[in-house]
């Protein structure tokens, strides 16, 4: 990935942090890398600047909703083009966190997004709804509930 694509990635998740009121979140988004210490992997996560295809990048944000807010609040990241979301990386800091996925950057979101696929079964076109698989993610939403203060949520996605 060139400068100019990471640079776009970078605002993408920025413009998205941007226009989450409430809150306003803190966003962070770092490479992470493996190693091999005594027979463990082990990762770590390092600034980036550019991003080649194949690395992974985590995004992070820090938000806080004023005990003030009214419930409900929900914060959604988009699933960047030319990345593929990796599945079972979103995670926040609290549990209470509804976390829920989309096929299109404006939803509908759920816990396993469907789509309907056309197979051939015994010589016969058949329409299905089917599960998935979350290399098709495109936008990622935290649900707060009723949670107040400080969470912090995040997620990853590989360099197509």
């Amino acid at each position: 990935m060139n400068r100019l694509t990471t640079t776009l990635l970078i605002t993408t998740l920025s413009m998205a942090a941007a226009a989450a009121t409430p809150p306003q979140p803190l966003l962070t988004i770092r490479q992470v890398l493996t190693s091999m210490v005594d027979g463990k992997t082990v990762e770590r996560l390092v600034d980036v600047k550019n991003a080649a295809p194949g690395s992974v990048l985590q995004s992070s944000s820090v938000l806080t909703i004023p005990e003030t807010a009214r419930d409900g609040a929900r914060y959604t990241v988009p699933v960047p083009l030319n990345t593929t979301f990796i599945a079972g990386s979103a995670k926040a800091s609290r549990s209470g966190v509804a976390i829920t996925y989309a096929l299109k950057a404006t939803g509908p979101f759920s816990a396993q997004p469907l789509k309907t696929v056309t197979v051939t079964e015994n010589g016969q076109s058949v329409t299905k709804t089917v599960p998935a698989p979350a290399n098709e993610y495109r936008a990622v939403r935290y649900d707060f509930g009723t949670l107040k203060g400080a969470i912090t949520i995040s997620q990853r996605i590989r360099v197509n």
